[in-house]
């Protein structure tokens, strides 16, 4: 797997937070950073995501051994709005986060799930997009789970720091219905909870993680891909 020395890598440190903790950290978090300035409305918007395994799953078992370096594909969409549409590929190595993202339009991205892309042309000249047909044809790169949520965010541009409470975390299999948005979704997380992202580049300041620290919050290793899957095998949907 390519891992450039001068790609960029951040921390993705995650948390599952319960209503009240939700609150506290809010209130907080409210005095230190600016609301993410792609919300909408109250603040929030949807993410949408198609995830892709190979004929081996190995984004699936590499996730569950603890692999690294280990990547994954997806198609992602915000509010159900597919004027927009990425390709992007989630690298994982020494506990560090880097990612690519290509545009593509919804002709080629409805042309991957449905399996046919003999006519379909695409941007050859992006890396992205040829990393991901090769590993298309060679090893069987194939559409395997919809994960779709509600996500809250805040920024600190000065410090690089994003600071991310997603909620109703649920999956679809229904691949073809990817941007219907009245899709039939299957919740993973319990009533009440939701996941916390602290993403940053180098250090995380002492004001912040003091902010941050309610004395009790426990990193996870939380994956939206490997829970979606993992219930999807097991018949929950």
């Amino acid at each position: 797997m390519e891992t450039k020395k001068n790609r960029k890598f951040r921390y993705e440190n995650k948390y599952i937070v319960n209503v009240a903790e939700i609150e506290l950290l809010r209130n907080r978090i409210l005095g230190i950073c600016d609301m993410d300035k792609y919300a909408i409305g109250d603040g929030e918007y949807n993410i949408r995501s198609l995830y892709f395994d190979n004929y081996g799953s190995s984004s699936f078992y590499d996730n569950e051994i603890g692999i690294e370096p280990r990547e994954k594909f997806r198609i992602r969409i915000y509010n159900c709005n597919s004027d927009v549409v990425v390709l992007e590929r989630k690298i994982k190595v020494g506990g560090k986060i880097s990612k690519d993202r290509a545009v593509i339009d919804k002709a080629f991205a409805e042309a991957i799930m449905a399996e046919d892309l003999n006519h379909i042309r695409y941007d050859e000249t992006n890396q992205l997009i040829n990393h991901f047909m090769l590993k298309y044809q060679t090893e069987y790169l194939r559409p395997r789970i919809i994960v779709d949520y509600v996500r809250e965010a805040y920024v600190s541009e000065l410090e690089d720091i994003r600071i991310t409470f997603d909620k109703e975390i649920s999956f679809s299999d229904q691949i073809n219905h990817f941007f219907d948005k009245d899709l039939f979704l299957q919740p993973i997380m319990q009533i009440g909870k939701e996941l916390m992202e602290v993403k940053y580049t180098e250090m995380l300041p002492d004001y912040i993680h003091s902010s941050l620290n309610l004395g009790k919050l426990q990193q996870s290793t939380f994956s939206k891909y490997y829970l979606s899957e993992k219930m999807r095998r097991e018949g929950v949907i």
